[in-house]
């Protein structure tokens, strides 16, 4: 949570979200008393992978899952076993992502395999305020606000494309990437540089992107692809900024290797 960092919340084979304040649990766990979360989320009826905290709403926690439902419960107004306050119904097939718009504490969007993109906000219980239908040509697996430009979000697909969208229009999206050799899992913007973007996906590779440079050159070759991290061996599922140290990433692949890394300074300048 990024009001608290001691509160983590979960997710795993379970349809349940579970959440832990690490701070009231011991360092090395007692394998006898198995699992004890401090809350234990209900409202999906199976098992996902979307999951976001509200950055502008403490213990506001996001989630979207296989059963096509996004759920949001307020932790600190909840005991230990938490019903979901809403659940949105607006999607097709499976949730893959939710994210929270960084300046509005109401909104936030979710992709799916259905190939939309909804935006959603809370004050409404109702449809998606924005409907984006056939964003890619295959299922979307993540979406990401821009934290410094209100307006611009990107997305990543199957189809191998990170895509970039204006909210004051979003019948087109504003620019595509197709670069990715396999499917898109993780897309995440720099929280120091408005204009980088980071993704990583099925071909091993993490991708560092510059999208002001976006139409800077004619030839064929594309000017906003910054950077090109190939430490991985299997498919990378997911990436992080270093929300303290500039240009430092962490990536983690398929076989279970957590990497920290940070590109050459000079590629960067």
């Amino acid at each position: 949570m990024p009001q608290n960092p001691f509160i983590i919340a979960t997710k795993s084979p379970s349809a349940d979200v579970l959440v832990f304040d690490v701070s009231r649990h011991p360092s090395v766990p007692n394998e006898k008393m198995g699992c004890c979360p401090d809350h234990v989320c209900k409202g999906h009826s199976l098992e996902g992978y979307g999951l976001c905290w509200n950055a502008n709403k403490t213990g506001h926690l996001l989630s979207g899952s296989d059963d096509a439902k996004i759920c949001f419960w307020d932790i600190g107004e909840c005991s230990v076993e938490a019903c979901a306050l809403h659940i949105w119904t607006g999607h097709a097939d499976v949730v893959e992502d939710v994210s929270w718009h960084v300046h509005s504490p109401h909104v936030f969007g979710s992709v799916g395999d259905d190939k939309q993109i909804l935006l959603w906000d809370t004050r409404n219980k109702g449809d998606a305020t924005i409907k984006i239908t056939y964003a890619h040509d295959a299922d979307i697996n993540t979406i990401s606000f821009n934290p410094s430009h209100e307006f611009l979000f990107a997305t990543g697909s199957a189809d191998r494309t990170v895509k970039l969208w204006d909210l004051r229009s979003t019948s087109k999206d504003v620019h595509a990437m197709r670069v990715h050799q396999e499917e898109v899992y993780h897309v995440q913007w720099s929280p120091f540089n408005a204009s980088l973007l980071a993704s990583c996906g099925a071909d091993r590779r993490v991708r560092i992107w510059d999208v002001a440079k976006i139409g800077t050159s004619k030839s064929p070759a594309r000017p906003e692809l910054l950077f090109v991290h190939g430490g991985h061996a299997t498919k990378v599922s997911e990436l992080s900024w270093n929300s303290a140290r500039e240009m430092t990433l962490a990536s983690v692949s398929e076989d279970n290797i957590l990497q920290v890394w940070k590109p050459a300074q000079v590629l960067v300048q």
